[in-house]
């Protein structure tokens, strides 16, 4: 286990936004732990950052357990230490009119968006008590304005983003940075222009959102960000 370098979790890890996460973290000198449902990338994406001369390990996590989170976040601590930054990355998507979602899906989108981040947070936040940190979570439009067709969605980033204004009450008076990101746009991926018709030009680019997630995690805590959006200037709001 090593303690020299600052430990940051990043849950929620794909080619986009979680990646470049990764990346902008392990050249600011953090020990990055990425976490995901699935090995097929984050092997891969740990595999090149540690070749560039990185800090990074990878492991699968169902965030929406509480004995899985117990578990990899007990084997980040065995090998790094406790994380001093915490990113929840993870989410879901769904859009569809009340009649079309399925209450599954609507229940999915509520575990996965805040149950997720209420146990991620909730297991680093000792270790941060001790000795300082910061945690920041990646929320939507829709979670300060839920648009027609988004009943799940924008409920379920209502209610992260509720879970992140009280835990800045609660943890920020004892040393614990708590931040919410409005992302307001499209983020930019190798799937984007297929998907949704946008050129990269018209999209957020996952590592200029690193670089504002960083000036987060490091800001001073006499000039703490509880909350602030990003967009593209193309984006109207």
């Amino acid at each position: 286990m090593t303690k020299q370098h600052p430990i940051a979790v990043v849950a929620g890890v794909g080619p986009g936004l979680g990646a470049a996460l990764c990346r902008k973290l392990a050249a600011a000198g953090y020990a990055v732990a990425g976490l995901a449902r699935s090995t097929e990338f984050g092997d891969s994406l740990a595999a090149e950052v540690v070749a560039g001369g990185g800090r990074m390990s990878f492991a699968a996590c169902d965030l929406t357990r509480d004995d899985g989170v117990e578990e990899v976040f007990s084997e980040i601590e065995q090998r790094w230490g406790a994380p001093s930054a915490l990113v929840y990355n993870a989410g879901a998507f769904l859009a569809g009119s009340l009649a079309d979602t399925a209450p599954e899906d609507f229940k999915w989108l509520w575990t996965l968006n805040c149950f997720g981040a209420y146990l991620c947070a909730r297991r680093v936040a000792p270790g941060m008590l001790e000795h300082g940190g910061a945690i920041v979570f990646t929320g939507a439009t829709a979670a300060v304005k839920a648009a027609a067709g988004f009943s799940a969605f924008g409920s379920s980033k209502f209610a992260l983003r509720g879970l992140a204004q009280s835990l800045a009450r609660e943890l920020g008076p004892k040393g614990v940075h708590v931040a919410h990101v409005v992302i307001d746009g499209v983020i930019w991926t190798p799937r984007t222009s297929g998907v949704h018709g946008l050129s990269e030009s018209q999209c957020l680019k996952p590592e200029n959102i690193a670089d504002t997630y960083i000036h987060l995690l490091q800001q001073e805590r006499s000039a703490w960000t509880h909350e602030l959006d990003i967009r593209p200037d193309v984006e109207s709001f």
